[in-house]
């Protein structure tokens, strides 16, 4: 019965995120039904054990999301993503017109950029390219995910989130498991590319077209007068921020550091400078309130720990394929898909698994490479933050757009995460 209850305030927590209600009160009220129902005293637990959880991650954290955020502001500001992403775009031309987008998201999101701001960044040149392709703007999401929201996060060398925060947590490189990794990454790369590419073949042969609105002409206008910086100078920043954390094996923050004091260097004719504190401090608060909404999910993680039906989960769990690198490939993915976030399942499930499953014997490399691409399966199911906001940008909803996000940042992942623990059987590591 106290294990049911446990899973009944998890089915709350989904059912509040689908509701829409913001995930520090889902977080919240859930932790309060589990306390309740634990027979534990909700005051003292929430003062205590939901603060210090909330708190110590904040704290674990706090300047990994911030300078990626700042990071992927000076991008933005500067121009030097839309330079990068139009290059790709222009070399390859209109016969590859979902081929580039898939690349110049891949690009932008290894060398750094976050999710959110990419979508900015590619979205006025997919409205362009799409309309030169006669393409359904419907598709626009499901593109911009395959090339931005897939194999880039759990690449090894990546400095996204998923990938950083296992190594903070494991205590392992950013570069851990790089073959097996690679061609994991690889692998679903492929399986990207062929069901998008056909997709929107279908989606042709169906008869959809490109239809123009308003805001996409207003966008249009607005992008195109701005001046951009060149290819090789937009790039920089990027490739010194994956030297410094994955050859000279800086930890992620001074990577991070090095990466965005390069930006301000780099880019500093294309940088609005009568604007910078402004954008800076929009940059932080972007990155503050990513990491506040994890951190409250993390604060209910300690919740559940603190119950008494915790150690008889974690056996139950354990057991699961007599595995703990295909326990800890479930729980992350389903915690992942509880919250809506990568990161908020990874925070949950990842403390968890160094305590228990790490002195079992699992080789943390493989421990990290699973979590980071668990962690990217069902995190976009349709109350994902960045699924409703990418809908909204675009002028689309979940009934036109969202079975092919589905495919691309759900199933394909999952068939991924299945594929990169048995080339961990294979290599001996698993």
């Amino acid at each position: 019965m106290e294990i049911l209850f446990v899973i009944l305030s998890l089915v709350l927590l989904i059912f509040l995120c689908f509701k829409g209600v913001p995930i520090f009160f889902s977080a919240m009220i859930s932790g309060i039904f589990l306390l309740l129902t634990a027979g534990m005293n909700p005051v003292e637990q929430m003062t205590t054990t939901y603060v210090n959880g909330l708190a110590g991650y904040f704290g674990k954290f706090f300047f990994i999301f911030v300078l990626g955020s700042l990071f992927g502001k000076l991008t933005d500001i500067s121009g030097a993503a839309d330079a990068i992403a139009k290059t790709i775009i222009d070399k390859l031309g209109d016969k590859f017109i979902i081929p580039s987008i898939v690349i110049a998201g891949a690009v932008l999101t290894y060398g750094g950029v976050s999710v959110f701001v990419c979508m900015f960044t590619l979205y006025p040149l997919m409205v362009s390219l799409f309309k030169r392709g006669d393409i359904s703007r419907t598709l626009i999401p499901a593109v911009y995910f395959a090339g931005a929201g897939t194999f880039t996060g759990m690449m090894p060398g990546s400095p996204q989130i998923q990938n950083l925060m296992p190594g903070q947590i494991l205590g392992t490189p950013a570069t851990a498991a790089m073959l097996p990794g690679m061609l994991a990454a690889a692998f679903e790369a492929v399986l990207v590319f062929v069901f998008i590419i056909w997709y929107t073949n279908r989606s042709k042969k169906k008869g959809m077209h490109f239809e123009m609105t308003e805001k996409d002409r207003a966008m249009l206008e607005l992008k195109a007068s701005k001046e951009l910086p060149g290819f090789f100078i937009a790039l920089l920043p990027m490739l010194i921020l994956l030297v410094a954390l994955n050859v000279l094996k800086l930890s992620a923050e001074l990577a991070l550091f090095v990466g965005f004091i390069s930006g301000l260097i780099c880019y500093s004719k294309f940088i609005p400078w009568k604007d910078i504190w402004k954008h800076l401090s929009d940059g932080t608060k972007d990155g503050t309130g990513s990491l506040f909404n994890t951190s409250a999910v993390v604060g209910f993680g300690s919740l559940v720990q603190a119950t008494p039906a915790f150690a008889t989960l974690i056996s139950s769990v354990t057991n699961i394929g007599g595995s703990p690198l295909i326990a800890s490939g479930l729980a992350v993915t389903m915690l992942a898909g509880v919250c809506g976030s990568g990161s908020g399942g990874l925070g949950i499930a990842l403390p968890i698994i160094k305590d228990y499953f790490v002195p079992m014997g699992v080789n943390v490399e493989a421990l990290h490479r699973v979590s980071a691409l668990a962690s990217l399966g069902l995190d976009s199911l349709p109350h994902n933050g960045l699924v409703v906001s990418v809908l909204n940008v675009t002028e689309n909803n979940h009934k036109q757009s969202y079975f092919p996000i589905f495919v691309t940042t759900c199933v394909i992942p999952l068939l991924t995460l299945v594929f990169l623990i048995a080339l961990f059987y294979a290599f001996g590591m698993a």
